[in-house]
């Protein structure tokens, strides 16, 4: 496999990558976790994102009363945490039987529902009391 570092679609290419992933760890582990039924792996993958965004909220320095670290000198960690929640968001959308132009599909048109809710919500109009 060749990687392409732009590849046309790149949400394509992530549920490729993971649907691929999946076929590997189910291969390597014919009766592991990847030999359940999908819809009955969901919770853990859930599960594995909250635990992930806790473990990025580590690193945002969420606990006022610890010295904070520079938000500069751990950025590789926190695009690490954020490409962690991807995997396991982009494997939930799979074991769901959702394709990437679904996801992207249902994103766009959530994406312009909150759009529009701003625009209708009288206390955001430019020069509103906030």
């Amino acid at each position: 496999m060749v990687d392409n570092p732009r590849p046309q679609d790149q949400l394509d290419d992530i549920f490729r990558r993971q649907a691929e992933l999946a076929e590997y760890y189910h291969e390597t582990r014919p009766d592991g976790f990847y030999s359940w039924p999908p819809l009955e792996r969901c919770t853990t993958w859930t599960r594995s994102i909250v635990h992930e965004c806790c473990e990025l909220d580590n690193e945002l320095n969420w606990k006022p009363w610890k010295n904070p670290q520079s938000l500069d000198a751990n950025r590789e960690q926190r695009l690490m945490e954020t490409a962690d929640i991807l995997h396991f968001l982009v494997q939930l959308a799979l074991d769901q039987g959702f394709s990437a132009e679904e996801v992207y599909r249902a994103y766009v048109a959530k994406n312009e529902e909150n759009r529009e809710r701003q625009r209708s919500d009288p206390r955001y109009a430019p020069g509103a009391q906030r």
